[in-house]
Order: C-alpha cells, then sequence, then structure tokens
C-alpha cells in the first residue's frame, strides 16, 4: 500500500512516495556489517523484523544500495550470526537508513524470526500466533 503527499518543504520533491510497513519492528541492538563500495562498513540496527530493519551506520549510504549483510544477534551470553545474501536500502537520512531484505536462505530466516518473535513485545506476539507464553 502506498500514499501521496500534497505539501511541499523548500528542497522536497512535491509528490513524495511511501510504503507502508508490511510488519511490526521488535526493538533491539545489534550489530551488523557490510560492504558498500568495496569498503566494510559496521553499525547498529535498532529494530528488526523478518523482512527489513532500522539501523545507524559509520557512513551514509544511499538508497538503492543492494548488498550481503552479516547481523549478529545477541542473546544473553550467546551470539548468532545471520548471513543475510541480498538487502536493499529503502530510505536514508544520513547514516541512518531503513532496509529490505530481498533474498537469504531459509536456515538464515529461521534463526532471524525466531529472534525477533522471542524479543517481540508480548502484546503483538500473542496477536501474531496465539501463543499464551514463551
Amino acid at each position: 500500500m502506498r500514499y501521496e503527499t500534497n505539501h511541499t518543504n523548500q528542497g522536497e520533491d512535491p509528490m513524495k512516495t511511501y510504503a507502508v510497513r508490511k510488519q511490526l519492528r521488535t526493538p533491539v541492538q545489534c550489530h551488523f556489517c557490510y560492504f558498500d563500495n568495496g569498503t566494510l562498513t559496521n553499525g547498529i540496527v535498532w529494530d528488526l523484523s523478518d523482512t527489513g530493519w532500522r539501523a545507524t551506520g559509520q557512513e551514509p549510504i544511499a538508497v538503492g544500495t543492494e548488498t550481503t549483510v552479516y547481523i549478529t544477534l545477541q542473546n544473553g551470553k550467546q551470539s548468532y550470526n545471520v548471513l543475510i545474501d541480498a538487502a536493499i536500502v529503502r530510505w536514508s537520512n544520513g547514516r541512518e537508513a531503513g532496509w529490505e531484505i530481498v533474498r537469504m536462505d531459509e536456515a538464515n530466516r529461521v534463526r532471524l524470526m525466531d529472534f525477533v518473535e522471542h524479543f517481540r513485545p508480548v502484546e503483538h506476539s500473542l496477536e501474531a500466533t496465539g501463543r499464551t507464553h514463551w
């Protein structure tokens, strides 16, 4: 679903198009890294879903950038690395950006989904899964 806005601020496109997020994001704080123009860049993921995330990187990144990403999921003293074969930047504001997962293998997808579900606020978990406890 998309909507358009007609108001304009100086220097902005008068007809911006916005995409509505497909999944609720879960607040997290995870390390991630990716290659951009041959340089390894690190950052922090602030919220995460099984379809994408919002993060702050060391450097600004352009909308439309598509790359392989590694996210380190922390669960207590254990950490799990998730390989995302392809993710694309859907929006960017300086060093902050919204990423969408384009492609990942099933084992990494399951690991990511389990992590997101474990840390999702209770009211969202119960509504989405029908679970009454973890």
